[in-house]
């Protein structure tokens, strides 16, 4: 964004937001019927317990009430009230990748870095995937969108999804909880809270669940996109002193997944299985009924999945300095953590129970009596440590500084065969970073305010890389080390105890990456490490509590500047297999507007809502990708390079799969019954998103079109707080609608007839169905 550019943006802001500022300040005055208020939501954004409404970051706070309303059960689930978020889902759980703003890595290869950093009590996630699971015993998730390296580190280059668990109480409490629906899903949960003595407290929460999906096998008769997991947390804190506490927070998780079944939608009439006679898709596809809402495979093994365990432990220390010590009101924290994620992942490339390479290929048949498939593992081992010093919440100039270091170590392992694009290879790769970052906060004024900050990161990366596929073994390696500076500035005005606005620039990291997958080869080595990638970041804000605290409204407007960004492209080959490279993009751009708000409509109704507007670009990639173009001819806007590679000029096109306009809204409202020791409550939720392409190449058949979901719940609660009965219903309307849409025959041809195929991913909730949870307290 040049000069101008940026000026027409920055006055347009102002514009807006001084406009929306003279309509809050005059509603402020307004009087304020009852006293009610909504609850004052405080966060972690900045690394420091702050209100939500005076932290200058464009942030979604999802409390415990709003998560157990909309029956948040799982990571994947959080899509559905953070507009700005978004998920891609793959062929197998290892390569999912989160998006904010229409930015996130998608990679299948180990050595990339995600986008958007988990961070879970402070400790990141090493590796994205490994954040899939369910999401328990959680007392507020932060979505901060835009780029956050300076305080969390170069995997949160677009923004961080920072969940914060519940701490052990002063006083025993218990909780349990099961729920059902009619499409056989089962959760159970309980946890127990309390001190041991009176300076020992601790927490335990245990979580059971089980679905088995809403794709039918016809050949197993078995259901499959679904999952089943045990999770368990547990935290012990010991504060031998007033002023100093110890804690130690183990974890576990074990998850069996069949998530990524993806039916087909459409196919050509009168083809065969890689064109071998003897497997015709009527015979092959029997009793599939190819069409739209098709949720029904045939797959002589597990289609598509991962069996994933988590193990590990994050111990911490705080120390507040006392009174009579030079560093009055600081607090000093050492944040330990260590981890061990592994997953043996497996899928059925060929998507049929047909033994066809009894007859493949058609030249000269292998007279193997099985089908194709892909079994592999990922082991991830990470270790950080923080250590951290935060200045008194009562001075005007506030600060967090702190050391970082971070050590992760993956390999991958991937059979593909026996026969059918054959690959076998072994690939490690381990990372280590340190860093000094420092953000701070001075009030020049009581209402003008300075931001900055500041984050220095040094990386080391190496990798090896076995290709058991050739003869001899290829063996390839090398290491890399890069330095990095990023920052953020800005300032905050604040126009009344209650209105405040903030204008900030950040800049973003991440490191240099290796292409680690089943096509890597000399040409490919001779070429790594891919570039880093950056990002600029400008934001104007508002944040506004109105009318006695009855409602919160904030206001973001933001243009970023992201370049070298890395992702890999999916190349569909005429055999229906999936092929990744990782490309560097030269530049991307993405802008918009973000509103956040929640009211308090009266003593028994509650609202709370988002909405997003953004408009991510591709601003320079010339040599992008082409869709697959059955008929052999070069797509419109394709040529072909010196490579002999199908390319376009991908400039000005949209990203894939973010949706330009995203929102939505929930409620509930509470109604005491009478005499009866019960209230009763009823509950909605809303969401609505744009039209939304998920191939970056801009496949005309990969488009979706808008669509909205409506939830609804009805229950009762006990007076007392001992239980609650909730039944509800998702998807009321039954709208279908896929998480991925692929283009392609899926491997079937026939001579002289041009081969066209679609396939969809269903998400969870593409199908109407409905429940009941009940919640005992004690």
């Amino acid at each position: 964004m040049n000069r101008s550019q940026r000026a027409i943006l920055a006055s347009r802001a102002a514009i807006a937001i001084a406009a929306t500022i003279a309509g809050l300040a005059h509603a402020e005055d307004a009087p304020t019927p009852g006293g009610l208020q909504l609850e004052e939501v405080l966060v972690t954004a900045t690394k420091r317990s702050e209100s939500l409404q005076s932290v200058p970051v464009s942030v979604t706070a999802l409390t415990a009430g709003v998560l157990e309303r909309g029956n948040t059960r799982e990571l994947g689930d959080l899509v559905k009230l953070s507009p700005g978020l978004t998920i891609s889902y793959d062929s197998q759980p290892g390569n999912f990748a989160i998006s904010m703003r229409g930015i996130g890595t998608f990679s299948n290869g180990i050595a990339v870095e995600s986008d958007v950093a988990v961070v879970v009590d402070d400790v990141p996630y090493g590796f994205q995937a490994a954040a899939f699971q369910d999401l328990i015993d959680v007392d507020r998730v932060e979505v901060l969108r835009g780029p956050q390296s300076t305080l969390f580190g170069k995997s949160a280059i677009a923004g961080v999804l920072n969940i914060v668990t519940a701490a052990p109480t002063h006083e025993w409490t218990g909780k349990a909880s099961v729920l059902a629906t009619n499409d056989s899903e089962k959760r159970g949960s309980f946890t127990v809270s309390g001190p041991l003595s009176d300076t020992v407290r601790v927490r335990l929460t245990v979580s059971d669940s089980d679905y088995d999906g809403n794709v039918k096998n016809i050949t197993t008769g078995r259901k499959v996109n679904g999952s089943s997991g045990l999770t368990a947390t547990g935290k012990i804190e010991w504060t031998p002193t007033d002023n100093l506490t110890f804690s130690l927070a183990p974890r576990f998780n074990r998850n069996e997944s069949t998530c990524c079944a993806s039916p087909l939608t459409s196919l050509t009439p009168g083809l065969f299985y890689q064109g071998e006679p003897g497997f015709p898709a009527s015979t092959v596809l029997a009793g599939i009924p190819i069409g739209p809402g098709n949720h029904y495979i045939r797959n002589d093994t597990r289609p598509a999945g991962g069996d994933t365990k988590t193990t590990g432990a994050t111990g911490r220390v705080d120390y507040h300095f006392d009174d009579g010590s030079f560093m009055k009101g600081h607090s000093f924290s050492s944040i330990t953590s260590i981890d061990h994620w592994r997953m043996f992942d497996y899928q059925d490339i060929d998507g049929l129970d047909a033994p066809f390479l009894l007859g493949f290929p058609v030249s000269a048949p292998s007279g193997i009596n099985s089908g194709a498939a892909i079994r592999g593992y990922f082991h991830e081992k990470s270790y950080t440590q923080e250590f951290r010093l935060t200045s008194p919440d009562d001075t005007r100039l506030r600060y967090v500084t702190g050391l970082w270091f971070a050590r992760n170590d993956l390999d991958r392992y991937l059979g593909r065969g026996p026969v059918l694009q054959q690959a076998s290879y072994l690939a490690k790769t381990s990372n280590e970073n340190y860093a000094v970052f420092a953000n701070a906060t001075y009030d020049l004024t009581e209402k003008f305010g300075l931001v900055a900050g500041l984050r220095f990161n040094k990386q080391k990366i190496d990798y090896t890389f076995d290709n058991y596929n050739v003869t001899p073994n290829a063996h390839f390696g090398g290491a890399n080390q890069e330095n990095s500076v990023t920052g953020k500035g800005g300032i905050q005005y604040k126009w009344t105890p209650d209105i405040m606005t903030f204008a900030t620039y950040s800049t973003g990291y991440k490191g240099q990456a290796y292409d680690l997958v089943s096509t890597f080869n000399a040409r490919v080595a001779s070429h790594m490490p891919v570039p880093h990638e950056t990002a600029k970041n400008y934001e104007v804000g508002l944040k506004s509590s109105l009318f006695d605290r009855r409602v919160y409204f904030d206001l973001t407007l933001f243009h970023s500047d992201f370049y070298g960004f890395q992702t890999s492209v999916t190349q569909t080959l005429p055999d229906g297999t999936f092929l990744t490279s990782l490309n560097s993009v030269g530049h991307l751009k993405t802008q918009g507007v973000e509103v956040d708000t929640a009211a308090k409509v009266t003593t028994n109704f509650q609202l709370n809502g988002s909405l997003a507007y953004t408009e991510a670009t591709v601003a320079e990639f010339p040599n992008g990708p082409c869709y697959n173009n059955p008929s052999q001819t070069l797509a419109q806007g394709c040529y072909v390079d010196a490579t002999n590679s199908k390319v376009q000029d991908l400039k000005g096109k949209p990203l894939n799969n973010v949706p330009k306009f995203k929102f939505n809204v929930g409620g509930e409202y509470d109604q005491p019954l009478g005499s009866l020791p019960f209230t009763g409550f009823a509950t909605f939720a809303y969401r609505w998103q744009g039209r939304v392409n998920y191939s970056l190449s801009q496949d005309p058949r990969t488009f979706q079109g808008s669509y909205g979901i409506a939830d609804f719940g009805v229950g009762i609660n006990d007076n007392n707080g001992h239980y609650k009965v909730t039944a509800f219903i998702d998807n009321a309307f039954d709208k279908n609608y896929a998480t991925g849409i692929g283009n392609g025959p899926a491997g079937f041809n026939a001579p002289g007839v041009i081969p066209l195929g679609t396939s969809w991913r269903p998400a969870r909730d593409s199908f109407r169905y409905f429940g009941a949870r009940i919640d005992v307290s004690f």
